[in-house]
């Protein structure tokens, strides 16, 4: 399986997807506009992640609507304090308002004891960081999936190792991010595109983030349920080829 099929990317896979250049990439880097990239065990070069894809994307946007490189530190230094700079970005904020919250703040302390004992925890921290299932948030770290982050601790404790773990988060991650695309897909072929081919006006905006919010609505119900189904079809499999039947 290739990297980019897991869905860690190196540099040239990162500038591939992103259409910033690998000295760009490097440049942010050294500015603090991009986390740095995380290694893997046995690999020797650091990899990338959907986490960094979808910060350079943010950054390309703000440089489109005319901030600078160092305009867009402070609005990330903001955002590290707690303060959401989606506003900024247009028609997205409006469908990502009605989310509900689901992440929760710790000290560092309290995030390195929910860590299990027996691995590096400064280094799940960094990887963590890198695939996005944390950030900082003032001094303290935002758990961005509270219950994804502790149904991991437990899975870690019952044998899987913290390392697979991850891969498996960036893994999903990419694949999730492939079927997001086509439900985006749907909603530009079949919906924006001929809206804006009528003459879409300012005040049909409202209406466009409607259609928008339930196709966003559907993929994730749709999602939910297909995977349940899904995985107690497998299980099922797994338990009648594996488990003693008496």
């Amino acid at each position: 399986m290739s990297d980019t099929a897991s869905g860690w990317m190196t540099i040239e896979n990162l500038s591939l997807r992103s259409g910033v250049t690998t000295r760009n990439i490097r440049a942010y880097q050294s500015r603090g506009l991009l986390p740095p990239p995380v290694t893997r065990p046995g690999a020797r070069s650091a990899f990338y992640t959907q986490e960094h894809l979808a910060r350079l994307r943010l950054v390309s946007r703000l440089q489109e609507r005319g901030f600078s490189l160092a305009g867009i530190a402070d609005l990330l230094g903001a955002m590290a304090a707690g303060k959401s700079i989606e506003q900024v970005l247009g028609i997205e904020s409006a469908i990502l308002a009605s989310e509900e919250d689901q992440s929760s703040l710790v000290t560092e302390r309290e995030l390195r004891a929910l860590i299990p004992e027996g691995i590096d925890r400064e280094a799940a921290i960094k990887r963590m960081l890198a695939v996005g299932l944390i950030d900082h948030h003032q001094r303290k770290y935002r758990i961005r999936h509270a219950r994804v982050f502790q149904l991991g601790v437990d899975a870690a404790q019952a044998g899987i190792p913290m390392e697979a773990l991850l891969d498996e988060f960036v893994r999903l991650r990419a694949d999730l991010h492939e079927i997001a695309l086509r439900f985006v897909g749907l909603f530009v072929g079949h919906i924006l595109q001929p809206a804006v081919q009528s003459g879409l006006t300012k005040d049909e905006l409202p209406h466009l983030v409607e259609r928008m919010k339930q196709l966003h609505q559907l993929a994730v119900e749709a999602t939910n349920a297909l995977m349940r189904q899904a995985m107690a079809d497998e299980i099922e499999a797994v338990s009648q080829s594996t488990l003693p039947t008496r």
